[in-house]
């Protein structure tokens, strides 16, 4: 089951009779603790998991000096929940964060975090993508909580969706040089391994044929110099660090790309490594470890108690080859539900078995099968009972999830990491389309997505997916895309025409028919859409700001500014109110309001220097009407529409000159 040191032994036995001496609680040990979660890590892609083909030689140390578990894993292929599971001890059903994207974790829940904080900790998370932004609730005990994504490339305020593993360790060394002395708990999460897969040279080079592998390659130096700057701060002993991925990735097994649709192992079999804080070296668990066991391992390693409630069981007795009670393991995946407009599924696992509840139910025996190629519920019974019962006490029957509305920009930085939130409540059933059977779909969606082919074969390919698949809103979103980005709008209108009379009611959906009658000068239709949008997802801003812009064309001035003040009353800082409130103020002659709302605008985002510009003009402040063209035209969006401005602004840049 294990190997160990003959100094563990010697070790384990002293700590055994130390408790026997005293009945009193231990004192906790005033460990320091390093978390490091890598996104869409494959155990099985790392040197100390087995695989030959590539460098990890620092993830592959760290197992040597420590506690290697071959057999982790997640309660879901997907971030938010897995990470969720992590902080907390509780699989997803209890912490009820179901999907990434519009789902965040109440302060009702008790995470590893605020324990440790509450007991003197210095706590700070360094995160590497927006799907784990504070606001979804995962900053809760963390007194430094460092979300801040780069600005885009486009010249905008708008933020990347993500940033690269050298930037988070750069930002979590500063944060350990200038930390107080106090123990402390550091998580720092990477994300390069999730696709699109772009690792930097030279590893790009090296890994050219093989560029998941060069992301992962790439993390684990970074990494290592987070490991150097760790050593540097304290001694092994003092330190206790933990490294797990939060699921796998597939490529193309079972016919799913990437991750978040069914519960196989390529996507819910982690890594697991910890070392330090005493721990010994060189130990390998087969036992199962689950996500959900990190929190109560910790607490226990720090001489402190899980709370109430806690799912997961400790899994220090373990590493001294005794068993643990992490037989069963209880993963879900809402995605299909939620984003597919398919059925969820739910699965239990142990060692051997695992049994996954969909329409059309599956047994795989892992020992046999790990690959999980033949299904042989029809041959084993009493395992299926057994096993769906361990499931249901989990999951129970039916339940309704509500997912929480996003607003544009939130939900285009999920949709270009590859989710699309939806906001409408859903019943969970388990009744409806198997995901199984729309394996041509997804292989559809995936070219379409990620191939580079031409537009119109991408084009063609999504038009397939939706005669296959016809109530599948992220067919819709998609195409929706291609059809914007080749000009092509009466194409994209038929397309959500088609969609609403399917029944796909989407505030995302409603929101673009409404931009599409606005640009066509349907302002009364552009309102009814834009009404509809923001009543479903009342943090739709972009289409608060347009449905603004209608009001305000037709004369509703009053209900323009109800619109646009209900945006920044809520905090937001959204540069296309602001400037909208310009013309506005401007309409209703009010110059120097017009004149404030218009800088601010363009403080926010470049592009809006145009209107300031023209602002400046009309007022004959040329030199100033100059530098906010140059502004724009420095900018360097790669929005169509900015294209298109750009002869132009620089006309109009030279009439002021």
């Amino acid at each position: 089951m294990f190997r160990r040191t003959g100094l563990w032994l010697l070790l384990a036995a002293l700590v055994i009779l130390g408790d026997c001496r005293s009945a009193s609680p231990p004192p906790a040990r005033r460990l320091n603790l390093l978390l490091v979660t890598i996104d869409t890590l494959r155990a099985d892609r790392l040197g100390c998991y087995g695989y030959s083909q590539i460098e990890t030689p620092n993830l592959d140390q760290l197992a040597r000096r420590g506690v290697l578990f071959e057999n982790a894993v997640a309660p879901a292929p997907l971030t938010a929940p897995s990470h969720a599971s992590m902080m907390t001890g509780v699989y997803p059903t209890v912490h009820k964060v179901r999907n990434t994207g519009g789902f965040m974790l109440s302060p009702a829940n008790t995470t590893l975090a605020s324990i440790l904080q509450g007991q003197g900790w210095d706590t700070a998370a360094f995160i590497g993508s927006s799907v784990l932004k504070r606001r979804y609730g995962l900053n809760q005990g963390f007194a430094i909580y460092d979300d801040q994504m780069p600005t885009s490339a486009s010249g905008s305020a708008l933020e990347e969706p993500e940033r690269r593993a050298g930037e988070v360790v750069d930002r979590a060394v500063q944060w350990l040089q200038t930390q107080s002395g106090k123990p402390f708990f550091l998580w720092v999460h990477v994300y390069d391994p999730h696709i699109p897969y772009d690792p930097p040279s030279p590893f790009r080079e090296k890994y050219r044929d093989r560029p998941y592998d060069g992301e992962i390659a790439y993390t684990d130096q970074q990494l290592g110099r987070l490991f150097d700057a760790v050593a540097g701060k304290s001694k092994p002993e003092e330190t206790l660090i933990a490294v797990l991925s939060d699921h796998g990735e597939s490529f193309s097994e079972h016919g799913e790309y990437t991750h978040g649709i069914f519960l196989y192992d390529t996507t819910l079999r982690i890594a697991f490594l910890m070392a330090g804080g005493g721990l010994p070296g060189g130990v390998r668990v087969k036992q199962q470890a689950r996500t959900i066991d990190l929190l109560p391992t910790v607490l226990e390693l720090t001489g402190g108690k899980a709370p109430p409630g806690t799912q997961g069981t400790s899994l220090a007795p373990a590493f001294r080859g005794n068993e643990v009670p992490t037989a069963y393991s209880y993963s879900e995946t809402l995605f299909p539900k939620l984003n597919m407009g398919w059925a969820e599924t739910r699965a239990i696992r142990t060692n051997r078995w695992k049994y996954i509840l969909a329409p059309k139910p599956e047994l795989y025996d892992l020992e046999k099968d790990p690959a999980e190629s033949a299904n042989v519920i029809a041959s084993h019974p009493a395992e299926v009972q057994e096993l769906a019962a361990q499931l249901k006490a989990i999951s129970g029957t039916t339940e309704k999830v509500a997912p929480a509305a996003e607003d544009p920009r939130t939900m285009q930085q999920l949709k270009s990491l590859g989710y699309l939130g939806g906001s409408s409540p859903q019943e969970l059933t388990g009744k409806g389309t198997d995901p199984k059977d729309r394996i041509e779909v997804l292989r559809l969606l995936h070219l379409a997505v990620h191939s580079g082919a031409p537009m119109p074969e991408r084009i063609a390919m999504l038009r397939r997916a939706i005669a296959q698949d016809p109530d599948n809103p992220t067919l819709y979103n998609n195409l929706g895309n291609l059809y914007a980005e080749a000009g092509r709008p009466a194409d994209a209108m038929k397309l959500y025409q088609d969609a609403l009379q399917r029944g796909v009611h989407t505030a995302w959906l409603f929101s673009r028919v409404g931009s599409l009658y606005l640009r066509q000068g349907n302002k009364a239709e552009a309102i009814r859409h834009f009404e509809i949008a923001v009543r479903l997802n009342p943090s739709d801003y972009e289409s608060m700001q347009n449905l603004a812009v209608a009001y305000r064309e037709t004369g509703r001035i009053a209900d323009c500014e109800r619109i646009l003040n209900a945006i920044l009353k809520s905090g937001e800082e959204f540069a296309p109110a602001y400037n909208e409130l310009g013309m506005t103020a401007f309409q209703k002659g009010d110059v120097a309001a017009a004149q404030q709302y218009f800088e601010k605008a363009a403080r926010l985002d470049p592009t809006y220097q145009l209107n300031l510009g023209r602002f400046y003009k009309m007022a004959g402040d040329n030199p100033r009407a100059r530098a906010a063209f140059e502004a724009f035209l420095a900018a360097r969006s790669s929005s169509a529409e900015y294209q298109r401005m750009i002869p132009e602004v620089r006309k109009e840049l030279a009439a002021v000159q």
